[in-house]
């Protein structure tokens, strides 16, 4: 098995026809069908279930296109990064965080790579952690801060290296009419309006559950975004609630201080928060560099502004 057979078995996985597929890496359909057979006499395994309506991956053909993804990106990356020394262009690193993470934090990890590194670029990407973990996976990005809560147990290809634990909390800003409250309970919550740094369906799906589990009816607005400034605004402003990690929030978030946390028994979770990369992943020093000073700029920045 090598590259070229890897190149043409996830051609066709992706066109699921063989005509199509030939297309897509300049052969003709004979040669193609040729390669694939090849391959799967080689591994001595069924790759694709064929019929007149197309092709279909067999479970050993999705595991195999897992692996070539993998393999796939990593070939990318070392031609990518060889291909900008050869032209002395610069090399980048590529970073993906959670939404709540300060930006000051970022701009505190840049800045020491940059001293070390001054020709290599940097390209942050902000989501939430499913989508993090997506694009982790698929080697769209080199490796990410976030947040284990949202990653399933069977993902071996992903390597965790937990910085800290943190209990997500109720949070209202100074304004709201839950402010003063000593300790609001589910039904005070119900009718609130929420805020949630995330555009995921999942989200107010996981809100309905927790209420409907105490046979009260879900809050009936929810805002969702992908912005954590807007969200800040929002709770800091009084507008709405808010669940939140206290150590990330109180960083990232100015006005903070004029905000109120809420243990809640229902939505009480720990969450452990960590730097992930793939377990494939070829780690180079400028890669390891740039793991470093985040985790000591994160680590810095919630031992100086965190919230206990």
């Amino acid at each position: 098995m090598d590259l070229r057979q890897l190149k043409h078995f996830m051609a066709l996985a992706e066109a699921r026809n063989f005509n199509r597929a030939s297309e897509s890496v300049g052969l003709t359909q004979s040669a193609l069908t040729q390669s694939i057979s090849k391959l799967e006499k080689e591994l001595d395994l069924q790759l694709f279930i064929r019929s007149k309506t197309g092709s279909v991956l067999t479970k050993h053909g999705r595991r195999l296109l897992d692996h070539a993804k993998v393999i796939s990106g990593q070939f990318e990356a070392a031609n990518t990064e060889l291909k900008a020394r050869a032209r002395h262009l610069r090399t980048e690193v590529r970073v993906g965080v959670i939404n709540s993470l300060s930006d000051e934090i970022l701009i505190r990890a840049v800045s020491m790579f940059q001293s070390a590194y001054p020709d290599y670029n940097v390209k942050i990407v902000k989501d939430w952690s499913p989508g993090l973990a997506a694009q982790l996976a698929e080697g769209e990005i080199d490796f990410a801060f976030l947040s284990d809560h949202f990653l399933t147990r069977d993902m071996p290809e992903i390597e965790r290296q937990p910085l800290f634990r943190d209990h997500v909390r109720i949070v209202v800003g100074e304004k709201h009419p839950l402010y003063r409250h000593r300790k609001p309970t589910l039904p005070d919550l119900a009718n609130q309006q929420w805020v949630a740094v995330s555009t995921s369906p999942d989200w107010p799906e996981f809100l309905a559950r927790v209420f409907a589990s105490a046979d009260i009816e879900p809050p009936r607005h929810v805002v969702r975004t992908n912005s954590m400034t807007l969200a800040t605004l929002f709770i800091v402003g009084g507008h709405a609630v808010g669940l939140v990690s206290p150590k990330l929030f109180h960083s990232s978030s100015r006005g903070s201080d004029r905000v109120k946390y809420f243990s809640v028994p229902e939505f009480d979770q720990e969450r452990q928060f960590s730097i992930c990369r793939r377990a494939r992943m070829v780690v180079r020093p400028f890669h390891q560099r740039f793991m470093d000073n985040l985790q000591t700029a994160i680590l810095e920045w919630i031992d100086a502004n965190g919230s206990d």
